[in-house]
């Protein structure tokens, strides 16, 4: 995963389908061209496009697209959820 993730030639969704896998797959500290990789690939219009897959739709609250959602939660768990959003998961 981390070789499809840090390939240009790749494409972008590839990439970050990559990233996100590395991430669920390990307890290591995410590396900072990781992060960098996921914030240049992470656009509103790949985002909101990813909130058509079914689990990409339950993890979206109100106000965040799924895919904004578990990159937060991945990389960030501190923050807490945008207020009055009920987690289906919990």
């Amino acid at each position: 995963m981390r070789e499809q993730w840090q390939d240009p030639t790749q494409t972008p969704e590839a990439r970050l389908a990559a990233a996100i896998g590395w991430l669920c797959l390990t307890d290591e500290p995410a590396p900072d061209n990781l992060r960098a990789t996921i914030d240049d690939l992470t656009t509103d219009k790949r985002a909101h496009a990813m909130n058509a897959l079914p689990w990409m739709a339950v993890a979206a609250p109100s106000d965040e697209t799924g895919l904004r959602r578990c990159i937060r939660k991945m990389l960030h768990p501190e923050q807490p959820d945008p207020v009055g959003y009920d987690d289906p998961w919990a």
